[in-house]
């Protein structure tokens, strides 16, 4: 879900997610025509080796669990040939509807930057993962 917004600590990372979406959602209406699927997935945190090495602190109530790749995968493939972008998980869904349609820009990326600062607080041995924090 990092393609949602900017996130302190993460910002090249959501940076890059927003780009793969917009791109995937370019491709699909471009090549859907011509019978090619193409299908942003935006899981939000998922239960990697990369997730797991990076030892997060708990994100909090407002943060969705992290998912397993395995569901993620499944939603990701019920969706293929259906949308260009699949968000995997209810409460992920819910939780971008609520960034999308009912918060303001500004406290979106405000609290996104507080959940990931209290994952990874500085002067802890937690860090951010180079890959993000859903891996």
């Amino acid at each position: 879900m990092a393609s949602q917004q900017g996130a302190a600590l993460v910002a090249h990372y959501a940076a890059t997610k927003a780009y793969l979406r917009t791109l995937a959602e370019g491709l699909w209406a471009e090549l859907g025509p011509s019978g090619v699927d193409v299908l942003a997935c935006c899981p939000g945190l998922v239960r990697t080796p990369t997730f797991d090495r990076s030892a997060p602190a708990p994100a909090g109530r407002l943060v969705p669990p992290p998912m397993s790749p395995d569901r993620v995968v499944r939603e990701a493939l019920a969706a293929l040939g259906r949308r260009p972008v699949v968000i995997p998980g209810r409460r992920n869904r819910l939780a971008a509807f609520l960034a999308q349609r009912v918060m303001s820009r500004r406290a979106v990326v405000r609290l996104a930057s507080a959940r990931t600062r209290a994952m990874y607080p500085t002067g802890s041995r937690r860090s951010a993962p180079a890959a993000g924090p859903d891996g």
